[in-house]
């Protein structure tokens, strides 16, 4: 979004986009973590942090966004059809996962409270604006902000991201309620991020600006300095 021309921050204007949390993607033993767990993948640290971190900071960011009059859409990564056939190319695989709407695999994790008035997705594929009919949701509620939250931050988040910053969306990464498999891998993911598809920030963060606070958060930041900084620069020693 062009900071010059971009809308002014409003909290009835906001989204929070789940993406992911969902039974066959982050319950252990089943589904993803299971397969990765098969193929050898050290899934301790992304079983950790989204049972310690991601989901406390999903109940406090989703109750503040409904008192604050926004939105809460939930990304369901599965398919409509009863032999997956909608699934796109790239994610034919996860069939063997069961993640069809109407079964357990794509139910939003428990510890995460679905309200009424919450609007819920099925997305097809790894982006959430291109597999999934978000961006005419958006649009009909006039949505201007949206923070996306979910799993996993380097796949289906950043895609996510990277889909809202192309239509417009002025977009905000809430780090600790995103999770991948290991801390540098947040870390890169968060760094290619920031500034450029969207900004990454911290629940506390969100709420407070919320809540009418600072909105120091919503101000661009550059995104190819900090690669120079992390990726160039130290090549070159």
């Amino acid at each position: 979004m062009d900071p010059t021309t971009e809308p002014p921050f409003a909290p009835e204007r906001t989204a929070v986009v789940v993406v992911d949390m969902v039974n066959h993607q982050c319950t252990p033993g089943r589904g993803m973590l299971a397969a990765w767990d098969a193929a050898s993948i050290e899934t301790a640290y992304i079983k950790d942090r989204v049972s310690s971190l991601v989901v406390p900071a999903h109940r406090d960011l989703l109750a503040a966004v409904r008192e604050a009059g926004g939105k809460v859409i939930f990304l369901r990564v599965g398919a409509y059809d009863a032999g997956y056939s909608d699934l796109t190319p790239g994610f034919k695989g996860i069939a063997a996962w069961e993640p069809r709407a109407d079964l357990w695999g794509t139910e939003v994790l428990a510890d995460i409270e679905v309200e009424p008035g919450d609007i819920s997705l099925i997305k097809t594929g790894s982006g959430g604006f291109y597999t999934s009919a978000l961006d005419s949701h958006l649009r009909n509620m006039q949505i201007t902000t949206v923070a996306y939250t979910g799993v996993i931050t380097n796949g289906c988040v950043m895609l996510t991201a990277a889909g809202g910053f192309d239509r417009g969306y002025r977009g905000l990464i809430v780090s600790d309620a995103t999770a991948t498999l290991s801390q540098a891998l947040q870390d890169t993911a968060e760094l290619l991020m920031d500034g450029f598809m969207a900004n990454v920030v911290t629940t506390a963060d969100v709420i407070s600006l919320l809540q009418g606070g600072d909105r120091s958060i919503l101000t661009p930041r550059n995104s190819v300095q900090a690669w120079n900084e992390r990726f160039v620069e130290d090549s070159l020693r």
